[in-house]
């Protein structure tokens, strides 16, 4: 399981749970992604989209090692993005895929390569600039993060709890703030269609009924779409309904 931009791998708890309660026998790994959580600052400086992918094949390559097992791989969100970019490069790894509130790459036109270039330099610049920031309490960080994600305190506090930490100068957020500059590249369309066109025939869209509906409208005909009440976020707020989506898929095709 691959998480979103800025969350971390108990953005998965509700939804593991739920999955284990009903599957006792299911085998569930939900991953830190470099840059978040536990998992430890790049050391090359920032984190390009594609190095994602990168890491994603060194864990599977290890995990099919140990797992004589079909492999469903699953994405929110950013986690959704490198997940089909997985899947469509690697098939031969991946049985079934799952992606939540995202689909396919971010793609824009060849013409915004030159904004784009200079927009990343210039927010690296603006990123290593910005000081630390401090809160005086776990509390206060769970508030903003609920507030910004339009959810509850109760909802949010394990993501926060993973994100967290306390110093003699405060709380402050555990991931790397290098996260927060913009990309210097993005595929283009026809990249973007290529990679859409090659994802496993057995792959599920999950959409929150107040999140990104839109997606729906630049799905490949093999996709099956799953509308599920909630936002972008409907994996914490609607777990078992997600949970019943992706066991059909896997039973079922």
């Amino acid at each position: 399981m691959l998480h979103g931009w800025l969350d971390n791998a108990a953005s998965f708890t509700p939804l593991m749970e739920v999955m284990r309660s009903q599957h006792p026998d299911i085998q569930l790994i939900s991953l830190d992604l470099p840059g978040h959580g536990y998992s430890s600052h790049s050391r090359s400086g920032y984190y390009p989209f594609h190095d994602y992918i990168d890491s994603l094949h060194q864990v599977i390559t290890e995990l099919k090692k140990e797992l004589h097992c079909p492999l469903t791989l699953l994405g929110h969100s950013m986690g959704a993005l490198i997940a089909s970019c997985y899947s469509a490069a690697f098939p031969e790894n991946i049985d079934h895929l799952i992606q939540i509130e995202g689909y396919g790459p971010i793609s824009e036109s060849p013409q915004n390569s030159l904004e784009r270039l200079r927009k990343g330099v210039l927010s690296r610049q603006r990123v290593s600039k910005k000081p630390a920031r401090f809160f005086e309490s776990f509390q206060e960080m769970v508030q903003l993060r609920a507030k910004r994600y339009v959810l509850n305190a109760d909802e949010i506090t394990p993501l926060v709890e993973r994100d967290s930490e306390q110093t003699e100068q405060g709380w402050r957020w555990r991931h790397d703030k290098k996260l927060k500059a913009e990309s210097l590249y993005r595929m283009t369309e026809a990249h973007a269609k290529q990679v859409i066109d090659a994802l496993p025939k057995s792959n599920l869209l999950i959409l929150g009924d107040a999140g990104f509906t839109h997606l729906s409208s630049i799905c490949s005909p093999t996709t099956r779409i799953s509308h599920i009440k909630g936002g972008h976020h409907c994996h914490l707020t609607c777990p078992r309904s997600i949970s019943e989506a992706i066991i059909a898929l896997i039973l079922f095709g």
